[in-house]
C-alpha cells in the first residue's frame, strides 16, 4: 500500500506489507476461442517469458458401476487446454489466462499502486484485440495480502482496530497459537463488495505472522476497454485502502516506516 498521500488523503508507507497484489475479470466472450490468445503469444513473452500450458481432462465412464475389490472398466476421455500461464523469470509475477477468467498476480516487492495499475493495464493492452467489441465483463476485482511481523501480540487493539475479543481489557488470558476471522462487507449503492481475512500465527520461538487479505469485487457488468477496466480499478483501491487504513492503528503504520 505505498499510496501516497493525494485526493483522497492515503498515507504514503514507506515499506508497504504487501506480500501479493492481484487483479482479475471474468468475462464472457462469443465467438472466440482460448487458442486466439496465442496470436500475442511472442508480445506478451516479451514481459513474461515462461509460458505453461495447463491441460484439464474429463472422464466419462458412462454407466460402469464401480464395484468393490479388483475390476475393470472403460471410458472415454476429454483433454483439452483449461489456460495458459505465463511467467517472470523468477516466477513472481504471472499472467493466467482461461476461457472465462483473466488474472495477473505479483509477488514481487510492492512498488505502489501506480507501477501496479500500469502494468496490469500493459498485459490488458497486449490481449485487447481478442476481447475488444464481443466482451463482456461479468466481474473485476483486486486482491492485496498483507503481512506483518510482531515479536509479540498480548494486546491486539495495539495493533488492529477490527478485532474479536472476550476481555473487557483486550488482554490475552494465554499465549495465543493461532487466531483469525473472515468478513463479507457490502458496499452501499454500488455493485461492490470486500471480502476480508484477518489470521494470525505463532511462529516459535517468538513470531507472531499477521495475514490481512483484502479481496475487493466488482460485479457490475462492463464492455470490455482497458481504460474502463483502469478506471474501475481506482474504485477499487478507493475500497480497499478504506478497509486497510480503518483497521490499523498508528503503532502498526508505524511498523511500515
Amino acid at each position: 500500500m505505498n499510496d501516497k498521500t493525494g485526493c483522497s488523503g492515503w498515507k504514503n508507507l514507506q515499506n508497504p506489507p504487501v506480500v501479493v497484489a492481484l487483479f482479475q475479470v471474468k468475462y464472457n466472450a462469443k465467438g472466440r476461442n482460448l487458442d486466439d490468445f496465442l496470436s500475442y503469444d511472442e508480445q506478451i513473452k516479451r514481459h513474461l517469458p515462461i509460458r505453461r500450458d495447463n491441460v484439464q481432462v474429463g472422464i466419462d465412464f458412462g454407466k460402469t458401476s464401480i464395484t468393490l475389490g479388483m475390476s475393470k472398466f472403460t471410458g472415454t476421455t476429454d483433454a483439452r487446454i483449461g489456460d495458459y500461464v505465463y511467467f517472470s523469470e523468477d516466477q513472481k509475477s504471472r499472467l493466467e489466462i482461461s476461457t472465462d477468467t483473466i488474472t495477473f498476480i505479483d509477488e514481487h516487492k510492492y512498488l505502489g499502486w501506480e507501477h501496479f495499475k500500469e502494468t496490469v493495464k500493459s498485459c490488458l493492452s497486449i490481449i485487447s484485440d481478442v476481447l475488444t467489441g464481443n466482451c463482456e465483463l461479468t466481474r473485476t476485482s483486486i486482491r492485496f495480502i498483507n503481512r506483518f511481523v510482531f515479536d509479540t501480540f498480548d494486546n491486539p487493539q495495539d495493533y488492529f482496530k477490527t478485532l474479536i475479543s472476550s476481555t473487557e481489557n483486550n488482554q490475552l488470558p494465554y499465549p495465543l497459537r493461532q487466531y483469525g476471522f473472515r468478513l463479507l462487507m457490502d458496499i452501499p449503492d454500488t455493485d461492490i463488495y470486500s471480502i476480508v481475512n484477518q489470521n494470525i500465527e505463532n511462529i516459535p520461538p517468538n513470531k507472531y505472522i499477521y495475514t490481512f487479505d483484502i479481496d475487493v469485487l466488482d460485479k457490475q457488468r462492463l464492455v470490455f476497454n482497458v481504460n474502463t477496466i483502469v478506471e474501475n480499478m481506482e474504485s477499487l483501491r478507493e475500497v480497499k485502502n478504506n478497509i486497510f487504513f480503518s483497521n490499523l492503528t498508528q503503532k502498526t503504520l508505524d511498523l511500515c516506516n
